[in-house]
C-alpha cells in the first residue's frame, strides 16, 4: 500500500485557522519538517515520506480540507498527471479504440474528465511533474513500446483531429447566435446533424432560449457535425428523459461502427448499451483516480456493481449493489396510505390531465416519461405550490417537496441550516444526523458554505433535508441529476428504506433507468397526448414490469435482467431475445 496527503486548497483557510494540522503532528514535534508553509501560496505543504498515517492533521483541521489516505500499490511510472505536490494525481489513461466505443465509468473527482482532455491534445500530461512544462518528447518517451505512443506522437505532430463533447453544456447558452450556427460552426453540415438529434424544428432559435435537454442535444449535434478522428463524450444523457437518452445512444451507436469514441456515463444502463468495452476508475473524490485495464462491457459494469476489480486484486466497494426483480406486493399486505383523485391543469400552451390512483404505505412509485409531459406540474400539484384547474389534491396529506432546480440563495453552511432547524417539530435532526449524513457522504460538505457547493453536493443536501421532514408524501423532483453511479445507487437504496422504515410514500421524477429499479415499487407513465406536445397525460401507479412495459413499447426498446446481478440490460435490436420479448408485449424483462 502507498499513503498519499492532499490538500483541498478551495477548502483550506491558513488565515482563519491556528494551523491546528502543524500544531498536533507528531512528526513535527519530534523536530521534523512533516508539515511546512508554502512560501507561493502561504498554505501547508505536507512531506509525504515523513507522514506516519496518523489522521490527528485530517481531525483536527478545521475546514477538512486534509486527507492522508492509504491506496492501491502503484509504481511512479504510472503517474499520467498531478496538480501540485498535495494534490490530485491520475494513474494510467483509457485507451481510444480504432474504432467503436470505450467507456469510462468511475465516481465525479477522480480524473475521467482530465483523461478525456489529455487524450484529446487540450492538456499535456505532466507525468507526475508539477512543476514544470513537460515536452512532447519527455511524454513520447515515456510511453515508447506502449500502444499509446502512436496516439501522442499524432497529438505532438498535430496530426490527430479530436473534438470533445463537454460535460458542462449549460455554458452553450452564453454563446453567441442560433442553433445552426453553433452546429456549423464546427465545421460541418449542421442540418444532417441536427435531423439526427431531433433538433431541425429549432434550428433558428438563439442558444440562450434553450432548455438544458436542447442544450445537451445541441452539444451533440455539434460533434456528430464534426469530421474528427477521435470522439470524447462527456455526459451525453444529462438533462436528457428516457426517450431521449434511448434514442441519442442508437446515434452514437451509429457513430461507432466507424469512429473512434470514448464515452464517460453515469447511466450504466445507457452505458451498457452504448459501449463495446469500458475502463473502470476507482479513487478518492479530488485525491487520485486509478484507470483500470480494459474490460468487456458486461464484466465492466457487473465488476463496478460488486466491487472487487481480480485483475488487480483491489476492492473498491464495502458491499456489492444487488438488483431485485421487484414481485407486485401481495394484495393482502397493502393499505393505501395516500389517494388522489384525477387532476387536470391548463395552461396557454399546455394541458394536463393525470388519471386518480393510490399509493400504499411504504411505497416508492417513479414516474416517467418524455420531457414536457406535465410530471413536475402533477409534482408541484400534490405539493400545493400549483392550484390545479379540475381536482383537488389528497386533503390531511403532510407532503416534504425536493423541487427540481435547486439554488442556494443563502451563504450559510448545511451545519447552520441544521442548527436553525433543531428547534422546528416537523424536522427530525436525529434522523438528519444520525442516518442521512452518513448515507449521502455529507459529511465533508456540513461546513462548506451551501452557494459553494457542487450540483452533487446540493442536490445530497436538499434530498437529506427533505427526508428530514416527517411526511406522509415525500416529492423528489429529479434526485439523481448531477450525481454520479455511486451516489445515485446509494441514494436510491436510502430514499426506499427510509420510505420502508417511516411507513410513509414518495413519488420520485427520474429519467435514470438503474436508479428507478434500485428506489421504485412502480411507475407513473406519462406521454403526451397531442402531436404539437401541446397536452400530456399521466396513468398509474402500475407495476414496476408494467409501467416500463408502457413507457418502452414506444420507444422501441426491450431490456433483460442479468443472470448474475439481476440489474437491467439492454437487448440488441433485432436479436433473438428482442424479437421474442416483443411478441410477448414483454418489453422491461421476461417474467418466465
Amino acid at each position: 500500500m502507498g499513503r498519499i496527503a492532499i490538500l483541498l486548497e478551495d477548502r483550506c483557510h491558513p488565515k482563519e485557522c491556528q494551523w491546528e494540522c502543524e500544531a498536533y503532528c507528531p512528526i513535527v514535534r519530534m523536530g521534523q519538517e512533516c508539515i511546512v508553509k508554502s512560501p507561493e501560496t502561504g498554505r501547508p505543504i505536507i512531506s509525504e515520506p515523513l507522514c506516519i498515517g496518523c489522521g490527528i492533521c485530517v481531525h483536527k483541521c478545521p475546514f477538512d480540507a486534509i486527507k492522508i489516505l492509504n491506496t492501491p500499490e502503484a509504481p511512479e511510472s504510472e503517474i499520467v498527471h498531478r496538480y501540485g505536490y498535495n494534490g490530485f494525481r491520475l494513474y494510467r489513461l483509457p485507451l481510444p479504440p480504432p474504432r467503436g466505443i470505450t467507456g469510462l465509468l468511475g465516481p465525479n473527482g477522480t480524473g475521467k474528465s482530465t483523461a478525456l482532455r489529455i487524450l484529446a491534445g487540450a492538456e499535456r500530461p505532466n507525468l507526475g511533474d508539477w512543476q514544470g512544462p513537460v515536452s512532447d518528447e519527455r511524454v513520447l518517451e515515456r510511453y515508447r513500446g506502449t500502444a499509446l505512443y502512436a496516439h501522442f506522437r499524432r497529438i505532438a505532430r498535430g496530426e490527430l483531429r479530436a473534438v470533445v463533447k463537454p460535460q458542462y453544456v449549460d455554458r452553450i447558452a452564453d454563446e453567441p447566435g442560433t442553433v445552426e450556427e453553433y452546429v456549423a460552426r464546427g465545421g460541418g453540415r449542421a442540418g444532417p446533424a441536427l435531423d439526427a438529434v431531433g433538433l431541425a424544428s429549432r434550428s433558428s432559435r438563439p442558444l440562450a432560449e434553450l432548455s438544458g435537454g436542447e442544450l445537451q442535444l445541441t452539444a451533440i449535434a455539434r460533434l456528430l457535425a464534426t469530421d474528427a478522428d477521435l470522439y470524447l463524450i462527456d455526459e451525453p444523457s444529462s438533462y436528457l428523459d428516457i426517450v431521449h437518452r434511448l434514442e441519442i445512444a442508437r446515434v452514437l451507436r451509429r457513430l461507432g461502427e466507424d469512429k473512434s469514441v470514448l464515452v464517460v456515463e453515469h447511466d450504466l444502463a445507457l452505458l451498457d448499451y452504448l459501449a463495446d468495452q469500458a475502463h473502470l476508475v476507482y479513487g478518492t473524490e479530488a485525491a487520485f483516480g486509478v484507470i483500470s485495464h480494459p474490460l468487456a462491457m458486461r464484466t465492466a459494469i457487473n465488476t463496478y456493481l460488486t466491487g472487487y476489480l481480480k485483475d488487480e486484486n483491489v476492492r473498491f466497494r464495502t458491499e456489492p449493489v444487488r438488483f431485485t426483480s421487484h414481485p407486485p406486493k401481495p394484495p393482502a399486505h397493502r393499505h393505501d396510505a395516500v389517494v388522489f383523485p384525477p387532476l387536470e391543469k391548463r395552461f396557454p400552451r399546455f394541458s394536463l390531465r393525470v388519471g386518480g390512483g393510490a399509493l400504499a404505505r411504504g411505497e416508492t412509485v417513479g414516474i416517467v416519461g418524455p420531457n414536457a409531459t406535465g410530471k413536475t406540474t402533477f409534482v408541484r400539484m400534490l405539493a400545493g405550490v400549483e392550484p390545479p384547474t379540475s381536482g383537488t389534491p389528497p386533503p390531511g396529506v403532510t407532503v416534504s417537496y425536493k423541487p427540481q432546480y435547486l439554488k442556494a440563495t443563502q451563504p450559510a453552511s448545511l451545519r447552520e441550516r441544521l442548527e436553525a432547524l433543531r428547534a422546528d417539530p416537523q424536522f427530525d435532526a436525529k434522523l438528519f444526523e444520525r442516518e442521512l449524513v452518513p448515507g449521502l457522504h455529507l459529511d465533508g460538505i456540513l461546513d462548506v458554505a451551501m452557494p459553494d457547493l457542487s450540483g452533487g453536493e446540493l442536490q445530497r443536501a436538499a434530498v437529506a433535508l427533505a427526508l428530514a421532514r416527517p411526511a406522509t408524501l415525500y416529492l423528489l423532483d429529479e434526485p439523481s441529476a448531477y450525481l454520479d453511479s455511486d451516489e445515485r445507487m446509494a441514494m436510491a437504496r436510502l430514499v426506499r428504506r427510509q420510505v420502508e422504515r417511516s411507513g410513509a410514500t414518495a413519488f420520485l421524477v427520474d429519467h435514470d433507468v438503474y436508479f428507478l429499479d434500485l428506489a421504485c415499487d412502480g411507475l407513473m407513465v406519462f406521454r403526451p397526448t397531442r402531436p404539437d406536445g401541446s397536452a400530456g397525460s399521466g396513468d398509474g401507479p402500475y407495476p414496476m414490469r408494467e409501467g416500463m412495459n408502457r413507457l418502452l413499447a414506444e420507444v422501441r426498446i426491450t431490456f433483460r435482467r442479468d443472470a448474475e446481478t439481476l440489474r437491467p440490460r439492454i437487448n440488441q435490436e433485432g436479436s433473438v431475445l428482442d424479437r421474442e420479448q416483443r411478441a410477448k408485449g414483454e418489453f422491461y424483462y421476461d417474467a418466465a
